[in-house]
C-alpha cells in the first residue's frame, strides 16, 4: 500500500486533506467553481486515485464553535459520500455566512455541486 492512498474507506485520513496555502491557491486560480446554497466549491484535477477536500471558513461565519461544527459536518459529509463523488479532484469548499445545516443538507449541496464541477472539467478537457 502506498503512502498516498488511504488505508480505510471510512476514515478521514491525512491523504484526503487538502492542505497548504500553495495548493489552495492553485485550486482557486483554476477558476472552475459552482455554488449551492451557502457553499462555493472550487475544483481542480489532482492526478491522484482519490479526491481531497479543503475547507475555508471566515470569521463572518460565527465564533470558533460554530465554524468548527460546520467543518465537522462538511468533513463527515465528504467521508460518508466520497465514493459517490468523482475521483481525482481537489475540492475547495468556501462557506458563506448562514445558519448551520444538518449533515444531510450539506451532503445534498456537495453532491449537486461536485457532479456539476466534474461536468465542467470534462467539457473543458474536451474543448482543448
Amino acid at each position: 500500500m502506498s503512502d498516498s492512498a488511504p488505508q480505510s474507506s471510512q476514515r478521514f485520513d491525512r491523504a484526503y486533506r487538502l492542505t497548504g496555502r500553495r495548493r489552495f491557491t492553485e485550486v482557486y486560480e483554476a477558476k472552475v467553481r459552482r455554488e449551492s446554497g451557502p457553499l462555493l466549491v472550487y475544483a481542480l484535477p489532482n492526478e491522484l486515485p482519490h479526491s481531497r477536500i479543503g475547507l475555508s471558513l471566515g470569521r463572518r461565519i460565527g465564533n470558533a464553535v460554530r465554524r468548527n461544527r460546520i467543518k465537522r459536518l462538511l468533513r463527515e459529509s465528504f467521508r460518508m459520500n466520497r465514493g459517490a463523488w468523482p475521483d481525482g479532484y481537489d475540492w475547495l469548499v468556501v462557506v458563506r455566512p448562514h445558519e448551520p445545516l444538518d449533515r444531510e443538507r450539506y451532503t445534498e449541496h456537495l453532491d449537486h455541486v461536485t457532479s456539476k464541477l466534474d461536468e465542467a472539467w470534462r467539457k473543458r478537457n474536451r474543448d482543448q
